[in-house]
């Protein structure tokens, strides 16, 4: 019973990442324009922003819930702020000039995308609301089901990001469009995810 922890934060993690995300986006770049390294650095950070942001979730689920439900402007924020993002990669131009890139850590940039993300710690609180009774009849050791079930959640986030890495990598092979045609599809896609966000908010 407690071993299936794991494999529920397994599945709901690959189930809530699948669709691109920022995250997702950043594996691929980075495996364009970088390493299969820095792929996979950004990844473990994202699996451990993930697993906290679940962990979050399952602490203060509804306390958050509460917040956002009431609060519009942050979910409209969030939008916002998506589509802005996406704006600046459809104009960024890339430099054809080589200056000494600054070094930046994929472990944290892969940790912030994923934890710094609200509609994503919204869908854990969903989760973790249609496994309420399941979790209060999960046996008498709740911290080895909450370590077990934040492993999968870890691994699940990682197990997809590798999977967008070997997208990247094939887009990488494939591919012979500049710089500049990758930062347009990033932007689009960024603002199409803003607009379903919009969408999705005036529907309800």
């Amino acid at each position: 019973m407690i071993i299936l922890a794991f494999f529920i934060g397994f599945t709901a993690t690959v189930i809530g990442a699948l669709p691109p995300g920022a995250s997702n986006l950043a594996v691929i770049k980075a495996r364009v324009k970088g390493s299969y390294q820095d792929a996979v650095k950004l990844s473990y950070g994202a699996g451990l922003g993930e697993a906290l942001l679940a962990l979050t979730a399952l602490s203060f689920g509804m306390v958050l819930q509460e917040f956002i439900s009431m609060n519009y402007w942050v979910q409209y924020l969030v939008a916002f702020l998506l589509a802005l993002v996406g704006v600046y990669f459809i104009v960024k131009k890339h430099s054809q000039k080589n200056p000494k890139p600054r070094k930046q850590s994929q472990y944290f940039v892969g940790f912030i995308l994923s934890f710094i993300n609200p509609p994503v710690l919204i869908y854990w609180v969903v989760v973790f609301s249609l496994l309420s009774k399941w979790m209060l009849s999960a046996g008498p050791h709740p911290y080895l089901w909450t370590i077990l079930l934040l492993a999968g959640v870890f691994f699940g986030k990682i197990a997809t990001l590798l999977m967008y890495s070997k997208f990247g990598s094939h887009i990488k092979q494939k591919s012979t469009s500049s710089p500049n045609s990758l930062n347009r599809y990033i932007g689009i896609t960024l603002i199409v995810l803003s607009v379903i966000q919009l969408v999705k908010l005036v529907v309800s």
